[in-house]
Order: structure tokens, then sequence, then C-alpha cells
């Protein structure tokens, strides 16, 4: 019996499993923490393949003569597989991607499902890799149309998203050193694809080439300045959500976000505590039009520097 091809089947698959278990650690280990996701969705089909085979072996080896061994640890992973369902579940669709598009290396694809948040990224192949280079979780995975442009010669794309409830426009660096080198070019490009859509989007966001900074549009009621790091350092708004009408005068909050290192005990441990300043100022709504990204990331900066922000 022992010498029956089912066995030799059986058999190796329990040794595979056993080979997957530091290999799927080792591969999530390589990519955590890092912009680095596996291509091909490595990672995920390793993690099903191991799983499947905690299904299938059980079954595949009833009416064998099987060491004693060999038997329990049959049933105990059958039984394990089935009670680990659930988090099996999740791990596999937090390791899977969804291939949208591909121009050339740069990939567009989508992440999430379960209980993890929908979003929409931007890669590129980087051998067994796809690097990570710009994210979006306003998107939705019933994206029914995608247009997306890279242009290597100035390091920039731009993508434009859209189903049956949102539209959104997003501008960033593919290559932040030839982005800012021609952020003359990319800033009157920037500018352009505003103005072209300037209405009808729900959302609309352009990575600035001379600081990295971001400018966000959210409908025609608020621009958002956010750091490199994404962290909010203004807002203009123009629409109030409680009256359902636009303000009599323009709202601005300037913030500045600073680290202050405190001691926690007389020992050398320290405490980084992050303190939000905060300044408001209301304009007279003639004087604060609905801006372009180049204009408004002007203005916002002069308004910082007025204010000593």
């Amino acid at each position: 019996m022992k010498e029956s091809l089912r066995y030799k089947i059986c058999l190796s698959l329990v040794w595979v499993q056993l080979a997957l278990i530091p290999i799927v650690y080792l591969m999530m280990w390589a990519v955590d923490g890092t912009p680095y996701i596996w291509r091909w969705n490595l990672l995920a089909w390793a993690i099903l393949t191991g799983y499947l085979i905690g299904f299938i072996a059980l079954p595949l080896s009833r009416g064998l003569d099987k060491p004693k061994l060999l038997k329990w640890w049959l049933r105990i992973d059958f039984v394990a597989t089935i009670l680990l369902f659930i988090p099996f579940y999740f791990t596999f669709m937090a390791s899977k991607a969804n291939f949208v598009s591909e121009r050339g290396k740069y990939v567009l694809f989508t992440t999430g499902g379960g209980m993890a948040m929908p979003a929409l990224r931007f890669g590129k192949s980087d051998g067994l890799f796809i690097k990570e280079l710009y994210n979006s979780d306003a998107a939705a995975f019933d994206i029914c149309t995608e247009v997306w442009i890279v242009n290597e010669d100035y390091g920039y794309s731009s993508l434009k998203i859209w189903n049956d409830h949102y539209k959104s426009i997003h501008v960033f660096p593919i290559d932040s050193s030839t982005y800012r080198q021609h952020n003359n070019i990319i800033d009157k490009q920037i500018d352009s694809i505003f103005h072209a859509n300037i209405i009808g989007y729900d959302k609309m966001k352009f990575v600035m080439p001379d600081d990295f900074s971001t400018i966000e549009y959210c409908d025609s009621t608020s621009i958002e300045y956010h750091s490199p790091d994404f962290i909010q350092l203004a807002d203009i708004k123009y629409w109030s959500y409680k009256t359902g009408n636009f303000l009599d005068s323009v709202l601005i909050t300037l913030s500045v976000s600073k680290n202050d290192i405190l001691p926690i005990t007389a020992q050398d441990t320290l405490l980084v505590e992050r303190v939000e300043t905060e300044r408001q100022i209301k304009l007279p709504k003639d004087s604060v039009p609905w801006m372009s990204p180049t204009e408004a990331h002007r203005f916002i900066n002069d308004l910082k520097r007025r204010y000593g922000l």
C-alpha cells in the first residue's frame, strides 16, 4: 500500500505543506513594512496552496495503510484547516492584489477585501516584486473604466478613475528627481488637467513637484493642503455641511505639526508627542476664488509665511 501512487501523492502533499510554512513566513517577512508586494500574487497563491492541501490530504489518504504519525498529522491538519478558515480568508484577501492594467513595467492594481479598506494602487515591477509608488483609498472595486498616462520623460503619471457614483483625478510622481527637475512643466500640466476637468469630479489630488506636498479638491467645497507624509496642514472651506450652503466668507484653517520630546522616566526613555497648532482665518469669499493647484499651493504657502507657521 505504501508503494501505491496515491500514498506517494499524499505523502508529497504533506511535505509540500510543511515546506510552505517557513516559505510563507519568510515571504511575509520580506515585504512587511515596505512599499513592496510580491509579483503575480506569489504570496497569496502560496498561502492558498498550503491551505487547500489541508483540505484534500486527509480524504485522499482514506483507506491507505499509513504510519501512525502520518495518520494523526492528517487528522489534526484537517481539523485545523476547518477551524482556521476565517483567519485564512482575511489573510488571503489582504495579501492578494487584483491587477487592473499595465503600461510596460508600471502596474495599476487594487488591494483590500474582507475587513481591509479597498485601495487603488500604482506600482512599478521590480523583479519578483512590485514597488508601490502611489495609492488612493478613495477607489472602489467596481471601477468600470480607468484612463491613465505614464510619462517617464517628466517622471509623472496621471490617472482618472470613475464608476457610477464616484469620479476622481490623480497626478503623482513616478520618479521624484525627474518630477522635481521638470517642475515648471509639471505645474503647467497639473493646472491644465485641473481646468479641463474642473466640473463633475468628486475628488482631485495633485502632488506638487517642488516640495511633494499634495493639493486635494473635494467637490467644489474645499481645498486641502497636505505635507509629503500626508499630514493635513491647511484647509480652505467654501461650503458649510451644516447649512448646506456656501459660506459667506471663506474659512481657512492653517496647522503646523511639531514633535515635542518629553522624558518619561529618570532613564533615557523618551516619548515623542505630536503637538498640533491651528489658526483659523476668515476672508471675504471674493478675495479667495476657486484656485488651480499651483495658485492654491502658492496662496497657502504665502499665508503660512505671513502667520509664521
